[in-house]
């Protein structure tokens, strides 16, 4: 009978270190929810993921969401898409296999209806222009050309460095990786505190949840009404144990309004033209 009674003690004190632990990341969590321009604002009138974008998604919203490429020399670019266009003698590559030089010169070729912007480019906007705003930045699994011929988690940890080199650089506050690679969250985490980690858990909530409590990272991102059906319970479970999430992606008023009804921490939108309740 005392080893059982002294077996519950150890656990009762184990599970209560496991709360606290917890709780310590909890401050400020839920305070407000914040809009993020999806593609830098790119669905509304902009070639999405464009410094041209981004500046107009920065004057609306509270911050933006962008993607994100590398090219051959390391530089970290805007782009959804791993696979350059064609044009003229230009054939279609990826940016991974395109030199600087070489992207510059194709956004040239492409003309003013298409272009190319530099993570750093954003970066230095935000600082001069925009330093209480917010950028999530979503690093793509895929990002390499030939996954069959190259090291996805050493390509991944390229960004990474490119990231933290840009936010140290410009002194950029807000910034925030979110990526499906779990330990390309943890490169980053591990050597800048300040920079938030997102998992991309599209619509498993419990696999998300769970993998970011294990990870230590600032919580999930989440695809709204696509697996999983998210509610405000799920939100408070969240910020119980001081995670934050992202939703995306918003496209329609009646949606939106709904989502900002269970208080996730940020949405990323589509939407050009947010009511002014859910702005103020």
């Amino acid at each position: 009978m005392r080893l059982i009674i002294g077996i519950i003690i150890l656990l009762s004190f184990s599970s209560c270190e496991k709360i606290k632990y917890y709780d310590r990341f909890s401050e400020n969590i839920g305070a407000a929810t914040r809009t993020l321009a999806h593609k830098g604002n790119g669905e509304c009138g902009f070639t999405p993921n464009t410094l041209e974008a981004v500046y107009e998604g920065l004057k609306r919203l509270d911050g933006i969401e962008v993607d994100v490429q590398i090219s051959i020399n390391n530089t970290v670019w805007l782009s959804h898409d791993y696979l350059l266009p064609s044009c003229g003698n230009y054939n279609t590559n990826c940016f991974r296999e395109t030199s600087d030089n070489s992207i510059s010169q194709l956004d040239s070729c492409l003309g003013p209806e298409d272009n190319f912007t530099r993570l750093e480019e954003v970066f230095k906007l935000m600082a001069d222009s925009f330093p209480d705003k917010y950028i999530s930045i979503d690093a793509k699994a895929w990002t390499p050309c030939d996954i069959g011929n190259i090291d996805m988690i050493g390509e991944l940890n390229v960004v990474a460095d490119g990231i933290l080199q840009l936010t140290k650089k410009h002194g950029v506050k807000h910034v925030m990786v979110e990526s499906e690679t779990a330990t390309f969250l943890t490169y980053i985490k591990n050597r800048n505190k300040d920079i938030e980690t997102y998992l991309t858990a599209f619509g498993d909530f419990d696999r998300g949840m769970g993998i970011a409590l294990e990870k230590g990272f600032s919580g999930i991102s989440f695809e709204y009404m696509f697996k999983d059906e998210i509610t405000s319970d799920h939100i408070s479970l969240l910020h119980k144990h001081g995670l934050k999430i992202q939703l995306w992606t918003l496209e329609s008023e009646e949606i939106l309004e709904e989502a900002i009804s269970i208080k996730p921490d940020f949405i990323q939108t589509d939407l050009c033209n947010i009511p002014k309740v859910i702005t103020n």
